[in-house]
């Protein structure tokens, strides 16, 4: 079959790796958006509040990504070239630099919050209830930290059905402790956007816990020693970071773009904040597949460029493009002809709804250059093409998803329909570019490990 693939002396199913994955994203999406959607029975204010504050904690939990994403890159690579004293380097020096990026954000964003929503001109009416969600939930960024840490590790191994359970059991705790905190249970007080961000906090401490626990059970010989950094593996370190700072960086770029152009929603008024709110929520849910099957297709593209058949590497490349794109856009499709209903589950206000249903004909155009990006990316950041991705990004995301943004939504008034236009042109000309620097096969050339 297609799909069944042999590298590195072992076979692989693409499909076995991709569907815990997919579920796992499921997963991650209602834990991020279940705060959202139990608030939207409360009030619409705290949804908005909520919405600002996520956008702040996605893109300071980004930069924990610098170091996970490498960490999975090297690992695989290692793995392919048979090298378990590296693995076992990488382990270490992933935990100890992700636990002290943590601490240290944590400590500015404790120090900052204010002078943020200041800046980014949250509504007044929402920065009570977004602040105390905020500093809440920025006392679990360090077990945020190490749960994607583990999860790298875990993810880079194949062991996708380990993590994916474990984020079962992390939403159910969070669908409970939304539960129990933002409405009241029995003695416990309503505390709305507090009571979310408490919810969330005691999910991140139990999915660290779970995840290290599978980690050492479930992984051969996997241990966190201080001893295998002696003497300090100093060149892994640098190939660390020069992986990391280009590929997370370029997850980074892109939230802090969406961050720049939220601040052009939230001038247009608390409705246009939810209706972009409840639009992204509607988005993960069309991509999230390709998102899954390019997760799963960069760890074999790895093994690949490890045991150096970069033949099997294209071909993996193109066989996710051919058959996951059409699937996403059918979705999209689908969801664009159902988004009056989607948006009335989540809301009664009629200009919410309105403007949900024609930002979702732009997604269709938009998930084109989404699905190309989302695999490209991935596989570029696999085969140790980082710097490409991450230049590309930062010009296209701040010129056109926020440039153009602030033209079409501000000032020709197109408003949060204006912004998505622009999304999609920054999205579909990234796309070109990433699908022409893959063709050119530059990257089979690259010095890898």
């Amino acid at each position: 079959m297609k799909y069944r693939i042999q590298v590195a002396g072992q076979e692989f199913s693409l499909l076995a790796m991709t569907w815990p994955v997919f579920v796992e994203l499921l997963l991650q999406m209602l834990v991020g958006n279940i705060d959202q959607i139990m608030l939207s029975h409360y009030n619409q204010t705290a949804v908005a509040a909520v919405g600002n504050a996520n956008q702040i904690m996605n893109t300071l939990i980004l930069t924990f990504s610098v170091t996970s994403l490498a960490a999975t890159i090297l690992i695989s690579q290692y793995l392919g070239a048979r090298e378990p004293d590296r693995v076992q380097q990488v382990y270490t020096l992933a935990t100890g630099m992700n636990l002290i990026i943590s601490l240290v954000i944590s400590a500015g964003l404790l120090l900052g919050v204010d002078g943020l929503f200041q800046l980014m001109q949250v509504p007044m009416e929402a920065r009570p209830e977004a602040r105390s969600y905020l500093l809440i939930s920025t006392l679990s960024l360090p077990f945020q930290a190490l749960m994607l840490t583990f999860s790298a590790f875990l993810r880079a191994h194949a062991r996708m059905t380990v993590i994916m359970l474990s984020t079962g059991l992390i939403n159910i705790i969070n669908v409970v402790g939304n539960s129990m905190f933002i409405h009241g249970l029995g003695p416990l007080p309503q505390m709305g956007a507090s009571g979310a961000a408490l919810s969330t906090s005691l999910c991140r401490l139990a999915g660290m816990v779970m995840l290290m626990v599978a980690f050492f059970r479930s992984v051969p010989g996997a241990s966190i020693r201080l001893s295998v950094l002696k003497p300090f593996p100093t060149s892994l370190l640098k190939r660390l970071l020069a992986i990391g700072l280009p590929a997370g960086g370029e997850g980074l770029s892109y939230n802090l773009s969406q961050s720049a152009s939220l601040v052009f929603v939230n001038m247009m008024g608390t409705f246009a904040v939810t209706a972009r709110m409840y639009s992204n929520m509607f988005a993960q849910v069309c991509y999230m597949l390709i998102s899954a099957v390019s997760q799963a297709a960069a760890i074999l593209v790895g093994y690949c460029i490890g045991a150096k058949d970069h033949e099997l590497a294209d071909r993996i490349n193109r066989l996710v493009l051919r058959t996951f794109t059409p699937i996403t856009l059918t979705i999209t499709v689908l969801m664009a002809i159902f988004a009056k209903p989607l948006f009335s589950l989540f809301s009664d206000d009629p200009a919410v709804i309105a403007l949900g249903q024609q930002v979702f004909l732009v997604e269709i155009v938009l998930e084109i250059g989404r699905c190309f990006n989302i695999v490209l990316v991935r596989n570029l950041q696999a085969v140790g093409d980082v710097k490409y991705p991450v230049t590309v990004g930062i010009i296209s995301q701040w010129v056109i998803a926020v440039g153009v943004a602030y033209l079409l939504g501000i000032v020709f008034n197109l408003g949060l329909l204006g912004i998505w236009i622009a999304y999609a042109l920054d999205e579909n000309v990234r796309a070109i570019v990433f699908f022409l620097r893959w063709k050119k096969g530059g990257w089979k050339h690259l010095k890898t490990v």
